[in-house]
């Protein structure tokens, strides 16, 4: 993109999962990730940081300057010509899956107003596609048209994803063990998973099921 220095894309939330940000990358390279690991830049890094509960794009120029930690952190990124502005946006999916954005500048004070708002303009368009691909290619979530399951191979098949074994699950429907694995067989089957648990992690992520709690 015109007038980008370095990009970086962080999922933060895949429904399913309880992994915290399961999938990352920049254009940033190994010299700014040695530094970044050295000096624990992760305590101030506005990547990780702004995007907790962020629902608007965030400047990097309104970062505090207060924290030594953070005049460092901001030194570095200009030092190893990561850039001396950035720009991060998130994206919240109708599943509850969110991932953050960010674009880096050189672009000086003055200019810098008029290239956020460029920058806002290319990221509306650009990040949901990525966060699509992101989601189809690393996670087989897809938005594409839910899948049907009965109401008996949900019901078997959230209390799979509980942990429960087919045997409670028998005793909690009042269906026999084998009844109950017919119908998470079916399930599996159906949402094209290898196994219960491939099937309920799918299933969550489409909203099949509610997710565990």
């Amino acid at each position: 993109m015109t007038g980008a220095r370095h990009g970086a894309f962080v999922m933060r939330q895949v429904p399913g999962l309880v992994a915290e940000d399961p999938f990352s990358c920049d254009t940033f390279g190994e010299s700014w990730h040695e530094r970044a690991r050295a000096e624990r830049y992760e305590i101030v890094d506005p990547l990780l940081l702004s995007g907790v509960s962020a629902t608007e794009p965030f400047d990097w120029a309104l970062l505090p300057r207060t924290k030594l930690r953070m005049r460092r952190f901001l030194r570095d990124m200009q030092d190893l010509q990561i850039g001396k502005n950035a720009l991060t946006c998130a994206f919240r999916g109708a599943a509850g899956d969110r991932s953050l954005l960010t674009l880096t500048s050189d672009a000086s004070e003055r200019r810098w107003p008029s290239q956020k708002e460029e920058f806002l303009d290319a990221m509306s368009e650009i990040h949901p596609v990525m966060h699509k691909f992101v989601l189809r290619t690393q996670f087989e979530f897809t938005d594409q048209p839910k899948q049907s399951l009965t109401p008996r191979e949900r019901e078997c098949l959230t209390r799979a994803a509980h942990g429960m074994t087919s045997k409670g699950i028998s005793e909690t429907l009042k269906l026999t063990p084998a009844t109950v694995n017919f119908f998470i067989d079916a399930a599996v089957k159906k949402l094209s998973a290898a196994n219960r648990t491939h099937a309920a992690a799918k299933a969550v992520a489409l909203g099949l099921i509610p997710p565990p709690r």
